[in-house]
């Protein structure tokens, strides 16, 4: 009878058997691969990817030449480098189904430690569509919102994170004039709204005071998914007491993010880590 493997103290195995390593040292010289190929629209050469794994030419090409097999990387005929192929967008795309699944516990802490009523949006077609709505329990004036619900890109926190750091004529093709003057605060001047998204890119947040739903603020932060799909999370709550919370709020939300990312194995700016 074959014996199980010895246990350390904390109950791994003592040492993992050679096939076990080579399978792990394979995967994991896959993987750098794969990184070095992550953004590289025009493709690179094996030498540079070699140079970018720290990994020997033949292992390169061999494992290149695997990838190329499987559409997880593909050449470039013209000019000859090697980039992400076309499963890795399908791949991507299971992601995004995914992301709100592994998102939900997430905002259910998030709404149950700052007990405020706290959503999660798309970018979709130009528009903000609600994924996840959760109110509070207990709250006195109880915001509500279905799934599949859209609102405003102008105006709500959810759609200045979600257009923030898009390309400036993006900005300017959704923010088409006349925009909708949803109160008495909403700002419709595309100009200023651009001004605002430069703000908003740089920190990192959102903010609707008031602009959308008369007496109800919001901050809001974005992510994106390994394909590049927006994703806005935000907290409502009253406007009036929104200043006193707004730095607490803005931590709150901002470990949330941090939470949802380390969930879907994506790196802050966007991508698998």
């Amino acid at each position: 009878m074959t014996k199980p493997p010895r246990r350390g103290p904390a109950g791994h195995a003592a040492e993992a058997a050679p096939e076990t390593r080579a399978g792990m040292q394979l995967v994991s010289r896959i993987a750098a691969v794969l990184r070095a190929l992550e953004g590289q629209s025009a493709g690179l050469s094996l030498g540079q990817i070699a140079g970018a794994t720290g990994l020997p030419r033949p292992t390169v090409q061999r494992l290149v030449d695997a990838l190329l097999v499987e559409g997880l990387a593909m050449a470039d005929p013209l000019q000859g480098g090697v980039r992400l192929g076309p499963l890795i967008a399908r791949l991507a795309t299971s992601v995004r189904t995914d992301l709100v699944v592994l998102a939900r516990p997430h905002l259910e802490r998030l709404c149950g430690t700052t007990r405020e009523t706290v959503a999660m949006t798309v970018l979709q077609d130009g528009k903000v569509v609600v994924l996840a709505f959760l109110p509070p329990s207990g709250q006195e004036i109880r915001l509500m919102a279905s799934v599949g619900a859209i609102w405003t890109l102008h105006s709500t926190a959810d759609g200045k994170a979600l257009l923030a750091g898009l390309p400036e004529a993006t900005q300017r093709a959704l923010l088409t004039p006349p925009l909708v003057q949803k109160t008495p605060s909403t700002v419709t001047d595309p100009d200023t709204l651009l001004a605002q998204l430069h703000e908003v890119e740089r920190t990192g947040f959102a903010v609707d005071l008031g602009g959308t739903t008369p007496g109800i603020s919001a901050i809001a932060t974005r992510i994106e998914d390994a394909s590049g799909t927006r994703y806005a999370v935000s907290i409502l709550t009253g406007a009036a007491q929104f200043p006193a919370l707004r730095e607490g709020l803005q931590e709150a939300l901002g470990a949330c993010r941090k939470g949802i990312l380390a969930a879907a194995g994506l790196r802050p700016g966007g991508g698998p880590r």
